[in-house]
This record gives C-alpha cells, structure tokens and sequence, in this order.
C-alpha cells in the first residue's frame, strides 16, 4: 500500500504539473483545443449526468439534432458517470479537468505497476510511468480534447492483474483480473480490445501441463465472468446505439471505409522523428493534431532492456505488432499515401487483419494502437533502467531519477508534445439571458467547419435549450429544407455583396412559422464568427425576414413568432 501511494502523490505532481495552466482558473477554462473536440466532449459530460439527474436515460437525447433527436453513447461515458459527483458540487468544466488529470496520473501508476511486477526495479518502474503517463500521444490527446483517449491507466492494470492472477490463480485475483479487464474496454472500447489482445495469449500460454495450469483453469470462470458480466451489457447497449435507425453516431464498415481511415492517417517517420504528421489543418481544417513519437530517450532504454534478455521478447514482439497497426490500413511517408504501380495505395496487416470481423470493422482510429506500442517500449525501458542498475554500481534512485529526467527534458524540449497544453475558454454569451420565451434556439452561422461549430454545444451546456446540430455532423436537414433556414444557409456561402432587392416574403414567413412548429424560439448570429464581406448581408436578411433584432454583445437575437410593433 506505501508503494501505490508512492506511485500515485508521484503520478499526481506529474499530472498537475503537465497541465499547470489550468489551475490558475479551472471552471473558466476547459483542457483542451477550442477547434478541436473539446467542447463536444465537455457537453457529453453535462449531458449524461443532466439525463440521470432528470430521471431520463443517457442513451438518447432531444438536445441535438433537434426536431428529432436521436440515440447516442456518448463515447466518454465511463467519464462522465465518475465526474458526476463534481459536477453536482463544481459544475461540469471542473469536473472534465479533475478527470484528465486524474487519468494522467492512473496511466503513471499503471505503468508503473506493470514494470515492477515484471523487472522488479522500483526505478525502472517510476521511468516506465513517465514514459507512458506523459507521453507525447497522451498530450496530443489532451490537446484534442478527447477524454476517453486519456483513460490510458486501465490498460497496464488489466495486464498487471492478469500477470498476477498467472502467478497466483484465485478468486480474489481472479475477479480483480476480470474487473479491470472490464474497466479498459468501459473507459475506452479500443482500449479493451488492446487488453484482451494481450491478456488472452498472456493467460493461455500457461495453460499447459502442471499444477498451475490446472489452477488457471479451475479459477479462470472468475476473471471470464466478472469481465463479461460488466461488458456484455454495455456493449450490447453501445451497439443499438450505433445501429438505430435514429443513431447519431454511425460506424458502419462502408462509412469508415471511405471516409475515416482516409482521414485517419499517421506517417511512418512520425513515430522517430519529432514531427506530427499529417497536418489536418491544412488537410481538413481541423484543429487536431496527430502526435504519435514515441521519444528517442525511451527508444535507446527499450533497446537495452530488450538486449538478450529472454522475459522482454514478448514485449518487443508486442511492440512491433502495435507498431504495424499504428501504421492504419495504408501507408503514409512523407505527407502523401505511398501508391502501387497500378495507382492504388499500399495495403498495411490493419485492412487486412480488421475487414472480416463485423466487430473489428468499424476500427477507424488505427493511430490509437500507438498505446500498446507506447506501454511496451515503457516495460522494455524499466528493463534498460534494471540493466544500467545490475551494470553499474550507482544506486537505482539515481537511474531512476536521471532517466526519468532525460525522458521529461526531451518531452520538453524535443518531442512535438503540444506543451504548454491549450485552454478552451467556457464563457457563454449573454445573449441567450435575453430570450425568455421557451423553446429551441437555431444559432448561425452554420457553414462552420463542424469541430469549429462545437461552441454551439459549450454554449448549450449553459442555456440547456434544444440545437439542430449534432456532434462531428454535416449541416443538419432541417436547414437545408426549411425555407427560412436555407435562405440564410446560402446567404453565408455566397460572395454576393448584398441582399436581393424583392424578397421571397411567403417562402420566409412559412419558413418561420414551421421553424416556431417545431419548437424553435429564436435565432441568433454570432456576429464574430461571420466573416465581414458576408456580416451586413445576413444581418440585413435576416432583419428584413423577421424584423430588427436585438443586439447582445457580439450576437444578434431575433424572437421567432413576434413582430415589433409598428
């Protein structure tokens, strides 16, 4: 017990000190880019604890994509549900930042656990969770907001209880092996699947003849049951979400096929050398980005604990498997997809391994691989740290503390790790105070890149009233339909400098009035978010459509239903 709380106060200094910017104001700004997925992520949070706390089920919600709504597994559900009592005590904000700090930490302690049940050094260990917990893919992940990416403690954990339940096969570790089996693929489904890619061969490969093989397999219902008990369900749940007919989440093979493993790519050089590539926002004009290095200190350790020592050839060769399915279904090098003479792109084992498992299939973040390769070359360290302490007569302390040094340097001075980590600011405007009727609110613009669009759902996360849009969605149908809608849709996306002198007056007042049918209460224009040429325009159309709005700071409101009078 004196050790795992070594490890956590360790884990914690490291965590709070990684992202140190946000304690000078943790309900004012959020962890995370504001273009990324941030903001999304922060409304799943507010989202599923709202539902609970209104009696409702998580699993489906008329926030978004409102008229209809829809089923959706909020993917950080794990999250969500353990912040939960922060939130009801410092609101959701607080709440999503204590909980990415919190993983950090767990990703040092679980390593850290791992490394030592297998070198037995308390400074290979203590490098290991360094290397692991503050890896450039773990901040890059931070960076885009993704909590669930950041859940990386439950990995080492499931494989350290599985070891353990190896070495001693009982109930006790047995239903600890399969609870924290089941906690890797709760907080992260990828996650899970890494574990029990591992764990499976891990526990039967001593299966064989003898006393504890016996014993493995007279207790190995525990782990098996405990992990399917808590699984099962959830996936079953999480599944429905995905194939309802009103799912806002699609994964369908066909889906990630075409668009999402094209979008999900990781060059080859990106892993040594420190660069992050590709660059989505030139691609995409995404505000994401793609950190995959994995440090030249940590290499150089790996490659002396794996030197001649049998017990780490399991881990190199584990490495190596991550490491060809990072790479995702094509090759990528140097900015471009490497073709065969025929034109097409050079398959990768990831297409080939994944298409002909209906569960496996709708993997299209192969990147995420990249942990299993991040937690072997951790393991393979702590064996470098053991070989320095065995080959040396300097104490392991002083090892320890000069790898893990060497390690934090190049993260800070080298590695392209997005440090110091970006802030999200949370501050919701005031024009939303000014509508006091009640009912859903269409914000514009909505030709905004979808990543960029997520401020509508920080903003909803405050006012609580119903938006058309979605998650990561195109422009929702509603507007592309409604009359009223459409005309200010193609307003922002036409270089026409001013509005039609005759406008359509009925096609726009129907177009109110089923806009005020389905719910909706007022429109408002985020002026800053408007480029100038197209401002006056809008601003102007929307006026003439629907009488003078009320200007609130940067916004303008206009109360659908209501004509001044005069």
């Amino acid at each position: 017990m004196k050790k795992l709380a070594g490890f956590l106060v360790a884990g914690l200094v490291l965590a709070v000190a990684l992202t140190a910017p946000v304690w000078g104001d943790p309900s004012g700004q959020v962890l995370g880019h504001p273009g990324a997925d941030t903001y999304n992520h922060l409304w799943g949070y507010w989202q599923v604890v709202t539902s609970l706390g209104g009696g409702d089920s998580p699993l489906h919600t008329d926030l978004l994509h409102y008229p209809e709504g829809g089923s959706l597994w909020f993917i950080d559900l794990a999250g969500a549900l353990a912040s939960a009592p922060l939130q009801a005590i410092a609101g959701p904000v607080v709440a999503f930042n204590t909980v990415v700090v919190l993983r950090l930490a767990m990703a040092f302690v679980g390593a850290c656990l791992l490394a030592e049940h297998l070198t037995g050094s308390r400074a290979g260990a203590v490098v290991a969770g360094v290397i692991y917990g503050a890896s450039p893919y773990a901040l890059g992940q931070v960076y885009n907001g993704i909590s669930e990416t950041v859940a990386l403690g439950w990995l080492p954990l499931a494989l350290w209880g599985a070891l353990r339940f190896r070495a001693a096969p009982s109930r006790k570790t047995g239903l600890v092996a399969g609870l924290l089996l089941a906690m890797t693929a709760l907080t992260n489904w990828y996650y899970g699947l890494f574990a029990f890619l591992a764990v499976l061969p891990l526990v039967m490969g001593a299966m064989g003849p003898g006393l504890r093989a016996a014993a493995i397999r007279a207790k190995l219902a525990w782990p098996v049951g405990m992990a399917a008990l808590l699984v099962l369900p959830a996936l079953a749940a999480f599944r429905a979400t995905l194939v309802a007919s009103d799912g806002l989440v699609s994964r369908e093979p066909d889906f990630v096929e075409r668009t999402l493993w094209a979008h999900n790519m990781v060059d080859l050089f990106a892993f040594f050398l420190p660069i992050r590539s590709p660059d989505l926002k030139s691609l995409f004009d995404e505000d994401l980005v793609v950190v995959v290095y994995i440090g030249l200190v940590a290499l150089l350790l790996a490659g002396l604990g794996a030197w001649r020592r049998r017990a780490a050839r399991p881990w190199l060769v584990g490495g190596l498997l991550a490491w060809i399915l990072a790479l995702g279904p094509y090759l990528y090098v140097a900015g471009r997809y490497q073709a065969l003479p025929g034109g097409d792109w050079l398959p990768l084992p990831f297409l080939f391994f994944f298409e002909p498992f209906p569960l496996l299939s709708p993997l299209s973040h192969a990147t995420r691989f990249t942990v299993p390769l991040q937690l072997c070359v951790a393991v393979l360290a702590a064996w470098g740290i053991l070989r320095l302490e065995e080959g040396t007569r300097l104490p392991g302390p002083l090892w320890g503390g000069l790898g893990a040094g060497m390690v934090l340097l190049e993260l800070v001075l080298i590695s392209p790790a997005p440090l110091p980590l970006p802030l999200a600011p949370v501050a919701v405007p005031a024009v939303y105070d000014a509508l006091e009727v009640e009912g859903a609110i269409l914000d514009l613009p909505a030709s905004l890149q979808v990543l960029a669009r997520s401020r509508y759902n920080l903003y909803q996360v405050s006012h609580g009233r119903p938006i058309p849009y979605g998650l990561n969605d195109p422009t929702p149908d509603l507007l592309q339909v409604n009359r009223l809608a459409r005309s200010a849709l193609d307003l922002e996306r036409t270089s026409v400098d001013t509005v039609a002198g005759v406008l359509p007056t009925l096609d726009l007042a129907l177009g109110e009035a089923a806009l005020v049918e389905a719910g909706f209460a007022g429109i408002v224009l985020h002026l800053q978010e408007v480029p100038p040429a197209t401002r006056e325009r809008l601003w102007q159309h929307l006026d003439l459509a629907l009488g003078p709005g009320e200007r609130v700071g940067d916004q303008v409101l206009w109360v659908l239903g209501e004509r001044p009078d005069g």
